[in-house]
Order: structure tokens, then C-alpha cells, then sequence
């Protein structure tokens, strides 16, 4: 019996600016380029690749022009003129095309490929066996911040994870705490769950040479938040927290470092506020050399973000020595164990203490043990063994097939 053909999907939109994520997916697209899956054969597909992509000899670009239905102006008068009778026939002729689309779709990629594996959230050709990857359920999980819950986005968000998870045949997530969560919010199946291990971006690599930002001396003497001003990542109660910090530290500095995702201001305007501008110093988006620097020179990586389950520079900061001060949340301490020092993320008193904790067992060299199986070589294994798992059920129809 022949491999499975895994089409894995390669957005040509995604940008190192996407954060933590950017840096999971091309790892993953650099690591399948090499890895010999036991039972599934790995083809690359786009709808455009980029000028550089250099994986020509695994790859499909899809020729199906557009995923978008066209409606012609003709059937458009058509349809308003219909609607004037109370007849939504504009609607018919929409999933009419809709439909020619994608049954266009799925004869094009059936010969290629058997399922389409999404390495990030989303699902972008309907009517076609997938698999879904999971990162959280932020909107259910946490509290209602406004980019999970405002201007429609908690409406979009709930329809997506009513779906796409829902009908995907097997959904990867990130950890064993993130499978949970998937079950409880979601009412997923728990056998079509599996657990392939979020993993350190490529700053850990020996490849990547470090680079100290021009800002910083080579004495600084600070501690770092690596973040998108997002307000679920609570630089808030940091910035509190931080504050008292600085009663027994005075010559400590805070590194922060992230784009603006509309939160920024605020955060600028309390560091103002609270009298830290001397103290709190933003990088705004910085290259990789720099932010390697920066773990490696920091006093601790300190994440009070309450949006789990896990999070990559905790991993990111173990692997490099850095120290690490976190929130509390059932992800982190999975990922990290005894080794990080956690606090709840709503009390910036609990922050202090363990951030002045992490600073004096730096000074006193105290060591803290470090194991995980959070690593791009057991996420690999894990996809390997899913892989083989879903080709006995993906089998159990051919290319063909008028079923689905």
C-alpha cells in the first residue's frame, strides 16, 4: 500500500512579524523538507509560493484560479431584481458558484495529495479532509479581553471552532493541557486529538549568532518581556509589579520588546504614569541576533500573559539559560516544571516577590533543573505516529469518490 500524500500548506502571506508563530511554522516547513516519514509522503502546496521558496521538487502550486466564488454582473441584476420579489436567489447563485469552486478544488488536489495538514490555525479549502492545528482557546479559556471578545471577533472566532476542529480528522494541539481544553471547550473527540509538543524557535540554534541591540550596553543590567501589545499579554500589572522590583533593585531595567497589536499606547501612557520611562525601555520588533542577546544577557524572562496553554519563549528562554518568571497557568508549568518561578498573573505583589526571587538566585548562582520534551524532534515523532494513524482511516475512500 502506498504512502499517504500529506499537502502541507504553505501560507505565502505569513511574516516574521506574526510573532511566536512564524517561528513554528517555518521551522516546521524547514524540518519536513528533510525528515522521512514512516507511512505519509510530504507535498508542499500553495495557492502562490514565494520567489525564493527552494523546495520546487516537493511542492504544488494550485492552478484553481480563485477560492472565491465570481458571481457575474448579469446573475448579480439578476439576483437584486429577485430579492425585490422576496426571492433570495442572489443567495443560490452565491453557494452555486461556491459549489463549483470547490468541487473544482477538491478534483485538483485529489490528484495530488490525500489530506491537507494546516501547520497554523485555519482551513483554507473547504470540502477537503484536513487535519487542524490547535493553539488555543483563548476566547473561551481566559477573560474577555478586547481581541478575543470585542468588534466581532469572539462571534468569529466561536463560529470558526464550532467548525473547522469539529470536522477535521485528526486536530494537533500543543500540549496535554491544550488537548484538555480542546475537549472541555470544544466537546472534541479526545481520540482524534493528538498531542504534537509546541517547540523553541530557531534562536536556539548555534547558527544564529548574537547580536547586541545598539541601545543596550554589554552591562545592562535588566530584565525582559518579549511581547506583542496585545492586552491579554498584561504588561499592566508587569509594569506594577516592576515598580516595587525596582525598591530593592534600582538599577534594574525592564526590556520590552513586541509589535503593536493597538495596545501600545496605553502601555506607553502608564510607563509615563507610573514615573518608569528612565527604567522601561521599548525595542519595538527586533531582529532574532538581538533578541538571542537579550535572553542571554537578561536577568530572567519575565511572562505574566494570561493567554495559554503554553508559550514558546518560555521554552525559548530554558534552552538558552535564561532564567524565567511566568504566570501560573497549567501550560507553563508542563512546559517548564521546577524550573521556572510562577505567580498568579492578576497579582503584581506575587509578581515582585518572585521576580526579586529569580534576580537574588541568579546572584547566588542557584540552578535550576531543566528537562522537557517540548523539542522540534519530538513533535516530529509524534506527527510521524499520527500520520500513520489517520492513513487507516483516510483509506477507507479513494480520490475519486463521489462522497465527499
Amino acid at each position: 500500500m502506498r504512502k499517504l500524500r500529506v499537502g502541507v500548506w504553505v501560507n505565502e502571506n505569513y511574516r516574521p512579524e506574526a510573532g511566536g508563530g512564524f517561528g513554528y511554522y517555518s521551522q516546521i516547513i524547514n524540518a519536513f523538507n528533510n525528515y522521512n516519514f514512516t507511512d505519509a509522503e510530504i507535498i508542499f502546496i500553495s495557492k502562490r509560493f514565494s520567489i525564493n521558496w527552494d523546495k520546487k521538487d516537493k511542492s504544488y502550486e494550485i492552478k484553481t484560479a480563485d477560492f472565491t466564488p465570481k458571481v457575474g454582473l448579469a446573475k448579480k441584476i439578476i439576483g437584486k431584481v429577485a430579492r425585490l420579489f422576496g426571492l433570495k436567489l442572489d443567495d443560490q447563485i452565491y453557494f452555486k458558484e461556491k459549489k463549483a469552486v470547490n468541487e473544482q478544488l477538491k478534483q485538483e488536489l485529489s490528484q495530488v495529495i490525500d489530506l491537507i495538514y494546516y501547520p497554523i490555525p485555519g482551513c483554507a479549502v473547504e470540502n477537503f479532509p484536513y487535519i487542524y492545528t490547535l493553539w488555543d482557546v483563548g476566547h473561551l479559556s481566559m477573560y474577555a479581553f478586547p481581541e478575543v471578545s470585542m468588534n466581532g471577533v469572539y462571534d468569529s472566532r466561536k463560529q470558526h471552532h464550532e467548525i473547522f476542529p469539529q470536522k477535521a480528522l485528526l486536530v494537533f494541539c500543543e500540549s496535554e493541557q491544550g488537548k484538555k481544553e480542546a475537549a472541555k471547550y470544544l466537546n472534541l473527540n479526545e481520540d482524534k486529538i493528538k498531542v504534537v509538543p509546541i517547540f523553541p524557535s530557531e534562536i536556539i540554534n548555534k547558527s544564529i549568532v548574537v547580536q547586541k541591540p545598539a541601545i543596550l550596553s554589554e552591562d545592562s543590567f535588566f530584565i525582559h518581556y518579549p511581547a506583542q501589545f496585545w492586552s491579554h499579554k498584561n504588561h499592566y500589572n508587569l509594569l506594577n509589579a516592576f515598580k516595587d522590583v525596582l525598591l530593592q533593585f534600582p538599577n534594574l531595567k525592564l526590556i520590552l520588546s513586541g509589535s503593536d497589536k493597538g495596545n501600545k499606547e496605553y502601555v506607553l501612557a502608564l510607563i509615563s504614569e507610573l514615573e518608569l520611562k528612565e527604567k522601561v525601555l521599548d525595542l519595538g520588533f527586533v531582529k532574532v541576533e538581538e533578541l538571542k542577546w537579550i535572553y542571554k544577557s537578561s536577568q530572567g524572562l519575565v511572562m505574566p500573559t494570561f493567554l495559554g496553554p503554553t508559550n514558546m519563549p518560555l521554552l525559548e528562554a530554558a534552552e538558552l539559560g535564561c532564567a524565567v518568571a511566568c504566570s501560573n497557568l497549567e501550560g507553563h508549568k508542563e512546559q517548564l516544571g521546577e524550573y521556572a518561578y510562577y505567580f498568579d498573573p492578576k497579582n503584581s505583589k506575587e509578581m515582585t516577590q518572585k521576580i526579586v526571587k529569580m534576580i537574588e538566585d541568579n546572584k547566588n548562582d542557584i540552578q535550576r533543573e531543566y528537562n522537557s520534551n517540548f523539542t522540534l524532534t519530538n513533535a516530529l515523532r509524534q506527527m510521524d505516529l499520527a500520520f500513520t494513524e489517520v492513513r487507516n482511516v483516510r483509506f477507507c475512500w479513494g480520490d475519486n469518490d463521489k462522497i465527499f
